[in-house]
């Protein structure tokens, strides 16, 4: 585990972002319990009125969340396995100023996730089984298979709204163990790498989702030296 001064500004910053999901979800009336032995994936359980469920926690600074394909996109990586998805979204990747909090249903979250897939494959697109495929909270306006299933949040309001240096005072003084969170971004236990072919395909699908193009259309060189 590392402390606040050894972290980087992005790993503050996420742990931000961790702390405003499960603020927002506390004062919505929810407990949340850790699950162990799920190592980066930030699952809990919550509990509300009596009734139990299993949740998800996405931090994003681009408004768009990422889950894993498998099977060729019958099921989906930790998304499978939960009842909800609470979000936390910065309002800038940039300079975040706020940070707004949702609770999803994992149900139309899949629902999203599976139009978007299908989506991208009827037009031609590859989309590698266990690698984070991502998904624009707000509406996304570019004519892709990529804005296919965009846009949740028009129909969820978010429940907490906080201002980022709020939270990173607040984040700053918490107690982080190993057996709460990890010292990096929660979507990084969501890609398996495993050679540099297989980097270089998750970055241009990276590229061509920002460029709005087809990933045969992106191309990359490779220089290593020693």
């Amino acid at each position: 585990m590392s402390n606040w001064y050894e972290l980087s500004e992005e790993g503050r910053i996420w742990r931000a972002l961790v702390h405003a999901a499960k603020k927002g979800a506390t004062e919505a009336g929810y407990t949340l319990t850790r699950l162990p032995g799920r190592g980066l994936a930030n699952v809990w359980q919550v509990q509300k009125n009596g009734k139990s469920q299993i949740a998800a926690i996405r931090t994003t600074r681009d408004r768009a969340i990422a889950f894993p394909p498998l099977d060729g996109g019958k099921n989906w990586k930790t998304l499978d396995d939960v009842d909800l998805v609470i979000v936390a979204a910065t309002d800038s990747k940039k300079n975040p100023k706020t940070v707004d909090v949702y609770i999803l249903p994992a149900a139309e979250v899949r629902k999203r996730f599976d139009a978007s897939y299908k989506a991208r494959i009827e037009a031609g697109h590859k989309v590698s089984d266990n690698y984070g495929m991502w998904l624009f909270l707000d509406n996304d306006p570019r004519p892709t298979p990529a804005r296919i299933g965009s846009g949740i949040i028009e129909e969820y309001e978010r429940i907490a709204s906080y201002p980022m240096d709020a939270l990173m005072a607040e984040a700053k003084t918490l107690v982080w163990s190993n057996g709460d969170e990890a010292d990096a971004p929660v979507e990084a236990e969501e890609v398996e790498t495993i050679t540099i072919a297989e980097v270089l395909d998750v970055a241009r699908q990276h590229i061509a989702r920002i460029a709005g193009v087809k990933p045969e259309a992106v191309k990359l060189d490779l220089k290593v030296e020693y």
